[in-house]
């Protein structure tokens, strides 16, 4: 009987090296077709961030040199994003033609960096520039205050706390709330604006604060919408938080008064309020288009004015 036998078992080596010759020919020829197209939809492939020159048809420089007057770009801290968003979105239903794009956090330092270097028309700043940075001369435009406050989970029973209290809390002598619930405590990365403005005011808090960081004592949340959340699902939690953001996003966590003093705008203008900061627009130079139009809208605009007193903030300049 005659075996039988499988087709590929009796194939020469002559006839198998054909047949991978011309399997690389046509991956070859795949290959090329779909480099070809993939070039074809989005363009050169140079890299203009390694030569000393940026290309003049690159999207970098068009972006830098070429924005639309009707547009404008603002980036900057966390403390900035609710208020400006808002009144970017109230600023637009009065002037549909004109845009403004705010971006994600990028803090107060990438907001100066990223102004200067012409990235974006106008930067987002909630604390005031350290002398390197003044000496960049940007122009800084103020805008809103906004109470800096103690927040706690809603479980938490006080509603109010002293400043002596607040001190004892983040140096780890105070370890429970007043109904005896352990207190969790939620501390920023150093350099936050809030705990800058506490600290500021209140010595003794620099120096626990500080102390704090480098016995790494409490969870250091690195951002405003971390902070938020874990205070509205952190049995106990306390942290620094800004009213206007709790106000304007109706946050589920709860300000305490300072030694029983409301953070008002009366309380806080006249001081017996202790703790605030100022939020601020810098530009490399006075603005123009549609830049200037939203920075005339909330500093000079009622419109603009009235939307941050009902959001927790206080309009500046004052005297208006």
């Amino acid at each position: 009987m005659t075996p039988v036998t499988d087709p590929d078992d009796t194939a020469s080596p002559a006839s198998l090296a054909a047949l991978w010759i011309g399997v690389a020919v046509v991956l070859a020829a795949a290959i090329t077709v779909a480099v070809f197209l993939l070039v074809s939809m989005v363009g050169t492939t140079r890299e203009p961030f390694t030569t000393g020159e940026v290309p003049r048809d690159s999207p970098l420089y068009l972006r830098s040199t070429a924005r639309p007057a009707e547009v404008v770009h603002l980036a900057g801290s966390g403390s900035n994003l609710p208020i400006t968003r808002a009144l970017a979105e109230a600023f637009q239903a009065r002037s549909p033609n004109l845009h403004v794009v705010v971006f994600d956090s990028i803090g107060s330092t990438g907001a100066i960096a990223a102004t200067y270097d012409d990235v974006i028309d106008l930067g987002l700043v909630s604390r005031p520039l350290k002398d390197s940075e003044a000496a960049l001369n940007l122009l800084v435009h103020p805008y809103a205050r906004v109470p800096v406050v103690v927040a706690v989970n809603l479980g938490v029973p006080d509603e109010s706390i002293s400043t002596e209290t607040l001190v004892d809390i983040y140096a780890g002598r105070r370890l429970q709330w007043s109904d005896g619930s352990p207190i969790v405590v939620l501390q920023r990365e150093r350099g936050d604006s809030s705990h800058r403005a506490v600290a500021q005011a209140l010595p003794e808090f620099a120096a626990v604060d500080e102390a704090a960081h480098r016995a790494g004592r409490w969870r250091v949340v690195e951002s405003d919408q971390a902070m938020q959340e874990a205070l509205s699902i952190t049995a106990g939690a306390v942290g620094l938080f800004d009213l206007g953001a709790i106000v304007l996003q109706r946050l589920p966590v709860k300000p305490l008064r300072i030694d029983e003093i409301d953070p008002s705008e009366a309380s806080v203008q006249s001081g017996r309020y202790p703790f605030s900061k100022d939020l601020a627009f810098i530009s490399v130079e006075q603005p123009g288009g549609a830049a200037a139009e939203f920075l005339r809208f909330v500093v000079e605009g009622e419109q603009g004015r009235t939307l941050m007193r009902a959001s927790g903030y206080i309009p500046l300049p004052e005297d208006q």
